[in-house]
């Protein structure tokens, strides 16, 4: 029975450990910038990901503290809550003229290819599923 209890119970360590939130500063406050693992690339299809392409409206280049789509970009403005692979923020856009703020929660897969993006301040959008876009 005992050897049946080690798996388990690493398992249990293991999904603890996805579930506790990055190391606050200091002070208490959450970070500031995205994890390391979200900066690049994404695109939601393989052409997004084509440099040589202009058309690549599915692409997102996410920053340490920004976000940049095909006609808008996004300043983080907060967190919310984080942890290595989820982050809750709040995002202040720009785009064609006009400002708008959104609530958004990235996941980063476990494999680090995939970057879902929920906007949870629209409760009817689905989540979008970008993978990572690797360097030719």
């Amino acid at each position: 029975m005992t050897r049946h209890i080690l798996p388990a119970l690493l398992a249990s360590l293991a999904l603890l450990a996805a579930c506790q939130e990055m190391t606050p500063k200091q002070d208490g406050a959450m970070p500031t910038t995205l994890p390391e693992g979200m900066v690049g690339r994404w695109g939601l299809t393989k052409a997004d990901c084509d440099g040589s392409r202009d058309d690549n409206k599915g692409l997102m280049v996410v920053k340490p503290d920004s976000l940049q789509f095909y006609e808008s970009q996004a300043k983080l403005s907060e967190i919310d809550s984080a942890t290595d692979r989820v982050v809750r923020a709040r995002w202040n856009f720009t785009g064609e003229g006009q400002t708008w703020q959104r609530d958004i929660v990235l996941t980063l897969s476990s494999t680090g290819i995939y970057l879902s993006r929920q906007d949870i301040t629209r409760d009817s959008m689905k989540p979008l599923t970008y993978r990572q876009c690797v360097s030719p």
